[in-house]
């Protein structure tokens, strides 16, 4: 595949033709996250009710590292999407429905940046050092003891709410798409696909 050689409404061109298909490497991302927030949330929400513990210390330390990762695979697929675009969204569409595939594209960029990101820094005022599986020490230079611990953390579970809720429409229209108006729009990110 040649580089993109310019992107129009976000959508990459490579060799002067509009690219048809998210990449290997757009898709493996994508796919990696989803897995990751789909894990992510039932386990945050668990180890916060459990009492002290060492099962709630793992799930703990697995909630910090896999966050770190979902945030280290943000900023990839934004460079991947900077530099390669997307498809365009399928022809036909109600601008309103374009309009909302873009905003909730945005929306999704965005939350998986600043869920992990507002954790990490919650974790690092409190509790440093945050390390990644156990190993490496990577706090944010963050301070303010648990009193601004707490309050990022209630930006943070208000930001994962959003997200969850962003996702839950993400899937709902991808299923649409494909169930009931039968179109590429999902077949695109599936291994695979066009």
């Amino acid at each position: 595949m040649g580089t993109p050689s310019a992107s129009i409404n976000g959508a990459a061109l490579e060799e002067g033709r509009p690219v048809r298909a998210y990449s290997g490497a757009q898709k493996t991302l994508h796919w990696a996250t989803a897995l990751l927030i789909v894990t992510l949330v039932p386990v945050g929400l668990t180890m916060t009710r459990l009492g002290e513990g060492a099962l709630t210390n793992t799930l703990y330390e697995l909630h910090k590292s896999f966050g770190l990762t979902v945030f280290a695979l943000a900023l990839a697929r934004i460079l991947l999407r900077l530099l390669r675009g997307a498809p365009p969204l399928v022809p036909g569409l109600p601008g309103w429905q374009r309009a909302a595939a873009h905003g909730s594209h945005l929306a999704l960029y965005i939350l998986i940046v600043l869920v992990p990101l507002s954790g990490w820094a919650a974790t690092s005022a409190c509790c440093a050092p945050v390390n990644l599986f156990w190993t490496l020490p990577l706090s944010l230079p963050v301070e303010g003891g648990m009193e601004a611990a707490k309050r990022i953390f209630q930006i943070h579970e208000a930001l994962a709410f959003t997200l969850t809720a962003v996702v839950l429409i993400h899937v709902g229209a991808a299923l649409h798409h494909h169930l009931i108006c039968r179109d590429a729009t999902l077949r695109r990110m599936l291994p695979g696909g066009p």
